[in-house]
């Protein structure tokens, strides 16, 4: 309870003994006006007894005039003497109603000592980590490569710098040439040098699938197509690992642009074996690997050799 409540109750409880005290006053004062006509009664009485003893005295006659101015003193003190004695008391009723309540202070109630709260310790529970995600390891094309593209790589190199020499001489300095003639025996040489002397075996996959090709060990080897200002390599096969023996006769040709191996399966006229394919015609042709080309993909010699994939 607050000191504003507290101070207005006080004074409600003033006020009600205020209103107590007028309601007991105004009793007193009603009691008063009583008393002071009593004794009025008490010396009537007085006076009735006095007739009476005037009435039995045998010497008065009965028609005698009563003594009435005699009785009338004793009569008056006792009205006085009544109305003293209770205005004396009429104060002691009145005196509590005089004083103002006594307005007490509020007790201020000290609050009680509490215990501290013992905190229970939180528990945590272990946060539990997520695994984390894998991202998808993005594959790179796996890129296929053979004896056949990996010759043809080295051709097209050589023969950008070869092209890009402005002079014969540095064409002979690039080549390593002993003298101006540039063509296929000068770049095949300098390729086959580069390569550690022996050219690369054709995969016996390449050769399983072949018609008339197997159990042959062949060795992938280069042509420079067209003429000296636009070569052209075109890869095949032949028996030998060097520039020995027959180098131009084969019966397999790579077409770059199908990626795939064709074999020449022309009978020869006189036995069952297969004649072979001579690269030289292709030489001083500028056309030459483009009609090869249309010939392959139209003649029935020609055959495409079906490798079977990895499975």
């Amino acid at each position: 309870m607050n000191r504003k409540t507290l101070r207005a109750l006080l004074l409600s409880l003033g006020l009600l003994l205020i209103a107590f005290a007028v309601v007991l006053m105004s009793g007193s004062l009603a009691n008063d006006t009583v008393v002071a006509s009593t004794p009025v009664y008490n010396a009537q009485s007085i006076d009735a007894a006095a007739e009476l003893e005037t009435i039995s005295d045998s010497e008065v006659p009965l028609a005698a005039p009563l003594t009435a101015p005699a009785a009338a003193p004793f009569a008056a003190e006792t009205l006085v003497l009544t109305q003293s004695s209770v205005r004396e008391d009429a104060p002691a009723v009145s005196q509590p109603a005089a004083q103002a309540p006594v307005q007490q202070e509020p007790a201020q109630n000290e609050p009680a000592p509490q215990e501290p709260t013992q905190e229970e310790p939180v528990v945590q529970e272990p946060t539990k980590e997520e695994p984390a995600k894998e991202e998808p390891v993005s594959e790179e094309p796996v890129v296929t490569t053979s004896a056949a593209i990996r010759l043809l790589e080295r051709a097209s190199a050589l023969l950008t710098r070869y092209n890009a020499c402005t002079t014969m001489a540095e064409k002979r300095a690039l080549l390593g040439a002993p003298n101006n003639s540039l063509g296929n025996d000068a770049i095949r040489t300098k390729l086959l040098a580069d390569m550690g002397g022996n050219w690369e075996q054709l995969e016996s996959e390449v050769v399983g699938a072949t018609q008339y090709q197997q159990g042959k060990t062949l060795y992938v080897q280069v042509y420079m197509s067209g003429i000296s200002s636009g070569y052209v390599p075109v890869v095949y096969t032949a028996q030998n690992p060097d520039r020995s023996g027959n180098q131009w006769a084969t019966n397999l040709v790579y077409d770059d642009e199908a990626a795939t191996w064709m074999e020449y399966t022309q009978k020869h006229p006189y036995n069952d074996s297969r004649v072979g394919f001579y690269m030289t015609t292709l030489g001083n042709n500028e056309d030459g690997w483009e009609e090869l080309k249309d010939t392959m993909e139209t003649s029935p010699v020609w055959q495409t050799v079906d490798v079977p994939t990895e499975g």
